[in-house]
């Protein structure tokens, strides 16, 4: 019996260690897959563009002629004109409104009004509101499945159990629902479009909702106060920045399992990854911009006025943009060496 109980807790060690082996190799295939010359790549401020008051979170056109910026304090939306760097006009976002997106075919922009709970609609051409849906309590944040057909709203919540509200983009109505945890914050949806993730910065942790059977099928515990998320350039890891613990979060997708978790500056807000798998971080409580290799090698870090928040990217990845929203303004910059 001694000779078959020290046989297994043998096989039970061996196991233990290939699983270990297989994790750590996961990890090096995931996290090299870009060997980018970090010599070459280089990022500089170019201009800052003054907006209206409390710029928080951005998005761009299809077609990348313009970069739409949220204003929380002057209830309005300033446009960027993404050739020429430079505002070309504003319009009525609603009361406070916060996150922002386009529908693909840039007929229709969706704008999050948190303290009214409402979701307008603007028509993209003249600008003028075509609808208010009411959503769920405090929504934040609004992302759009890739035909167009579904925007997906994260609504904050008053500290309960947060909720998705899944919108008809044709005709504004509310389809479905699905619960998820406490103070969802933002939303993503994976390369093949079948899958929608969900960070809740009340419970720590990513859900995953099966976007057709509108259930969550997965929760993943991550570090304390995810606030946004970005994929990879093939769509196999997620990155989730944890502002409460000052580090990011990396998702395999292929597994569903937090694979690493990397230390950052100071409350990192906000994420976005590059085409050539570069990782930009936005430290709030640094007031900085860091830049990571694939591998999370630090590449450079810079200042970025008084309380920075979102950072975008143009369609072509040669422009960098990050609001301040104490400052008022948008920080470009070039981002060179692709």
């Amino acid at each position: 019996m001694d000779r078959e109980n020290s046989l297994a807790v043998l096989h039970l060690k061996l196991e233990t260690k290939i699983m270990d082996i297989k994790k750590l190799l996961k990890i090096i295939l995931l996290l090299s897959v870009s060997l980018t010359s970090l010599a070459a790549f280089r990022v500089s401020e170019i201009q800052q563009l003054k907006v209206g008051k409390a710029p928080t979170y951005t998005t761009v056109s299809p077609d990348g002629r313009y970069l739409f910026v949220s204003n929380y304090a002057s209830d309005d939306i300033s446009i960027i004109d993404t050739t020429t760097n430079r505002i070309k006009n504003h319009f009525y976002g609603g009361y406070e409104p916060l996150g922002i997106a386009v529908t693909p075919i840039g007929d229709k922009i969706f704008i999050a009004n948190p303290s009214n709970g409402l979701i307008k609609v603007i028509n993209s051409e003249t600008y003028e509101v075509l609808d208010d849906i009411k959503v769920g309590e405090a929504p934040r944040n609004i992302s759009m499945s890739p035909k167009g057909f579904l925007a997906f709203v994260a609504n904050y919540g008053k500290g309960k159990i947060g909720r998705v509200d899944f919108i008809d983009t044709a005709t504004h109505r509310i389809i479905g629902e699905v619960e998820v945890g406490v103070r969802p914050m933002e939303t993503i949806v994976s390369e093949l479009g079948d899958q929608l993730f969900v960070i809740c910065g009340g419970s720590n942790d990513l859900h995953v909702i099966d976007i057709q059977k509108r259930e969550v099928i997965k929760r993943l515990q991550v570090g304390q106060i995810p606030d946004a998320l970005a994929l990879s350039p093939d769509g196999k890891v997620l990155y989730v920045s944890n502002s409460g613990s000052n580090d990011v979060s990396v998702i395999d997708l292929l597994g569903m399992e937090e694979i690493r978790r990397v230390p950052v500056g100071s409350k990192p807000f906000s994420i976005a990854v590059h085409k050539n798998g570069s990782i930009f971080v936005v430290e709030t409580g640094d007031n900085q911009l860091s830049i990571f290799s694939p591998s999370f090698e630090k590449i450079t870090s810079m200042k970025v006025g008084k309380s920075p928040i979102d950072v975008t990217f143009s369609l072509d990845y040669r422009h960098a943009y990050v609001t301040a929203e104490r400052d008022n303004r948008v920080f470009v910059y070039t981002v060179e060496g692709q």
